[in-house]
């Protein structure tokens, strides 16, 4: 008679966004590879836009890692698990129910200061609006207008 493992439905949650990451950055990566990055840009711009994708995405992890709430402390959470699952270099530099701002030394898509566009901004801006339609986010620097890091700051009324 066969034993079955039983994993936890957490870690099983846990595997299965760490494999959607993983083959999200290699199409990335095989699309770059195959056909020059300002493609790869392109195609990953429009999925960035994709806003029932982006919004699927975001109630799965809120969902997944039991994040409540709708303040910047959730906001905060989300984008450990996502940062975390990326492979991102990141440092907390105010995190409170009202504000999260963050600061981002690396990011795993980035290859050049010219491999990166601003793909990334329609994709912040649904998850901000799936956790919390009135919040309000900024991004007062980038890696890719030149800057050392980026940094997100995420804002919530009390």
């Amino acid at each position: 008679m066969d034993k079955k493992i039983m994993i936890p439905l957490e870690l099983k949650y846990d595997f299965a966004i760490r494999a959607y990451i993983s083959i999200h950055k290699g199409y990335l990566y095989a699309i770059r590879e195959e056909c020059g990055a300002a493609t790869a840009l392109k195609v990953y711009e429009r999925l960035c836009k994709m806003e029932d994708r982006i919004n699927n995405l975001t109630a799965t992890f809120l969902a997944a890692f039991k994040i409540e709430g709708n303040d910047a402390e959730a906001w905060a959470k989300w984008w450990d698990i996502w940062y975390e699952l990326c492979g991102y270099e990141y440092t907390w530099l105010e995190r409170s129910k009202t504000i999260a701002r963050v600061k981002v030394t690396k990011s795993p898509f980035k290859t050049s200061y010219k491999d990166l566009s601003d793909w990334v901004l329609p994709f912040v801006d649904i998850v901000c609006k799936t956790i919390n339609p009135k919040a309000k986010w900024e991004r007062p620097k980038a890696m890719c207008a030149g800057n050392p890091y980026g940094e997100y700051v995420f804002k919530t009324e009390e």
